[in-house]
């Protein structure tokens, strides 16, 4: 299920699959951002105000060496710290130059530097550093963790997967758009599209109705796994700018190889007829049309309604424009979903020392064919295949 805008608390989050659901109101929720969405504040306040106080109790019980973790988790709260000194700062230079000596003894008595006299961050408990802050530092420490859209929460609390949930929205959402009024032309290219891949000119031959088999249908089901894997994920584009990020390379393949094996498996002979034929085939794999839920049925129809539109998008003929560094092939939404896709499986050849470096080679080369195929295909027939 998705939690987006024909489900359920924010009117506007079409970003991944539900993968969670509320233990207190039992309504499903795609990221850590949308369970602290303002709508679901009578849940996530209480859970977070009880969790920050367990922690801070347990963390003096152990003398255990601190894990990486839990290290990180207390630099964030020792900058928070510096973080209020220095709002308090920015506060009396507005409001209290002139307050007197009893003002500066209590700043001093605030003063963070005094407060962290002797203490080792490395190995202090959160029990310790929750107690060196005041009752408004924790009611704002406390707020910042509630409202993930604040500056201080964006600045101090998101780990990077938080912080991409919050940023992330599929590259064709964020395309360049056009209306009546903007010139497109004046638009700078999304920052995040995926780069597109190089096609030998012999590959690419133009012809009023392509030769062969209808691999259009095929190309209709990547398109819709992609988009399903994407939003699954809340990645975008699949392809990592860092090769670090392995874990994302290797559930992305995970998904794809359950979705359309036709693209993994060396000697598929897999050939889709219909429209129809390819998304039914590609849906009945998902984790959404499996679950035996009856509560999520509704969530499953709009997913699929989502990814449908998705697809649709993917596979329209674009307009031709004129932009830097943007292609201005009309196929080039689809160019960009096969390109993402060649540089994932080109990354994973890479990823593990054991690998044979062209295990993948097959599946780099079926995205080079597909992607000649997509080039040399009328657009009338891609955007009949869209419409339908």
């Amino acid at each position: 299920s998705f939690y987006h805008p024909l489900t359920y608390l924010q009117p506007r989050c079409r970003r991944q699959i539900a993968r969670y659901t509320c233990p207190q109101c039992n309504i499903p929720y795609c990221s850590s951002t949308c369970f602290k969405s303002p709508a679901h504040a009578n849940c996530s306040e209480p859970f977070y105000k009880k969790q920050i106080e367990s922690d801070a109790r347990s963390g003096s019980t152990s003398n255990a060496k601190p894990t990486l973790t839990q290290t990180q988790e207390r630099l964030k709260m020792m900058e928070i710290l510096r973080r209020f000194e220095e709002e308090d700062n920015e506060n009396l230079g507005q409001f209290g130059e002139d307050d007197g000596d009893g003002d500066e003894e209590e700043d001093d008595e605030d003063d963070i530097a005094k407060r962290l006299a002797g203490i080792d961050i490395a190995s202090a408990s959160p029990n310790l550093l929750w107690s060196l802050l005041s009752d408004s530092e924790r009611a704002q420490f406390v707020k910042a963790i509630q409202d993930p859209s604040s500056a201080l929460s964006q600045e101090l609390l998101l780990s990077d997967e938080l912080r991409r949930e919050v940023t992330y929205r599929p590259w064709w959402e964020a395309g360049l758009r056009i209306d009546d009024t903007d010139d497109i032309r004046s638009s700078p290219p999304p920052p995040h599209l995926p780069k597109p891949i190089s096609i030998p000119l012999t590959m690419i031959q133009p012809r009023p109705f392509p030769n062969g088999p209808p691999l259009i249908y095929n190309l209709c089901a990547i398109c819709f796994a992609y988009a399903y894997t994407t939003r699954r994920l809340g990645k975008s584009p699949l392809a990592p700018s860092h090769i670090e990020d392995i874990e994302d390379i290797e559930e992305s393949k995970r998904i794809l190889a359950q979705l359309v094996p036709f693209l993994i498996k060396r000697k598929s002979a897999v050939l889709y007829s219909t429209v129809s034929d390819a998304i039914d085939d590609v849906w009945s794999k998902s984790t959404v049309s499996t679950s035996t839920s009856t509560s999520n049925s509704h969530s499953e129809t709009s997913t699929f309604s989502v990814l449908m539109q998705d697809t649709a998008t993917l596979l329209r003929p674009q307009p031709i424009v004129v932009a830097v560094d943007v292609p201005s092939h009309p196929h080039r939404n689809a160019v960009y979903v096969l390109s993402d896709l060649h540089r994932l499986f080109s990354i994973a050849d890479r990823t593990d020392p054991n690998h044979n470096p062209h295990s993948h080679s097959h599946i780099t080369h079926k995205l080079l064919f597909y992607t000649a195929h997509v080039l040399s295909t009328p657009s009338v027939i891609l955007r009949s295949v869209s419409d339908e």
